[in-house]
């Protein structure tokens, strides 16, 4: 039976933020289990882990430009530590400390490829094997399926959407504002899209890159997209020292 790994931080705050009018806890409990129920049944299966981030990021430590989610709100919704504490006490969920809870799915699915990531976060979609998104107020579901490991750009009008390491530099050029990731200026979802679409390898998706960040930063580009990959890659294993394995231009296989 496959194993699901679900986005613990995902939970706190679509719950939280959507119960914001609740006043008793018994109604946040049911939004809970009619998530994980819900899952469930969608994937048959009971089998899961919940992930949860906890305390520091190795990543802020590696953005010299822009600090790491320097730009986010502290604000969290009034149920935050309640969810997070049901979580962890009914369902188990791993508090991962020194890196994120998708850095802990995107190693779970790479050891496991029977296991299951589900999210909704467009990030964990770089990383090769199952994948599940569940529907949203904004977002349509994303069945069940497998994502391979150089994956693909799709363009539907002036959206980009993408899956694999194609998804990786796609993510590299246009930034991440969420994370406070800065791109290169000029290079939207359809600019990115014609840069990268005919790339067959690695090697060719590092080229088209890093001549765009040539273009903004002349000698300094190698060392501003290395700084960019190394924010925006989910970590797949740790070294033996328990730190973990950042991303490898393939420039240096």
């Amino acid at each position: 039976m496959r194993t699901l790994a679900i986005d613990g931080d995902i939970l706190l705050y679509s719950i939280g933020w959507g119960s914001e009018d609740i006043e008793q806890s018994w109604i946040v409990d049911q939004r809970i289990e009619t998530f994980f129920t819900n899952l469930f049944e969608e994937l048959e299966t009971t089998n899961y882990v919940c992930y949860l981030t906890g305390k520091g990021n190795f990543r802020e430590q590696l953005a010299v430009s822009h600090k790491y989610k320097g730009n986010r709100k502290k604000e969290k919704p009034k149920w935050y530590k309640y969810i997070k504490s049901y979580l962890m006490n009914v369902h188990d969920a791993e508090l991962i400390e020194g890196m994120e809870a998708d850095d802990a799915m995107a190693m779970h699915i790479t050891r496991d490829k029977d296991a299951v990531c589900c999210s909704i976060d467009k990030d964990l979609l770089m990383v090769e094997g199952w994948h599940y998104s569940w529907k949203t107020h904004n977002r349509d579901k994303l069945p069940l399926r497998w994502v391979d490991n150089f994956g693909k750009l799709e363009r539907q009008e002036k959206k980009l959407y993408g899956e694999g390491t194609m998804w990786l530099y796609a993510q590299s050029l246009l930034g991440d504002s969420t994370d406070n990731i800065v791109g290169i200026k000029g290079y939207g979802n359809v600019k990115v899209f014609n840069t990268l679409k005919d790339c067959k390898t690695e090697i060719e998706l590092y080229t088209a890159t890093k001549e765009a960040y040539e273009g903004q930063f002349g000698d300094e580009a190698e060392v501003r997209l290395k700084e960019n990959m190394d924010l925006l890659y989910m970590v797949r294993e740790l070294t033996d020292e328990g730190e973990p394995v950042l991303w490898k231009s393939p420039r240096e296989d």
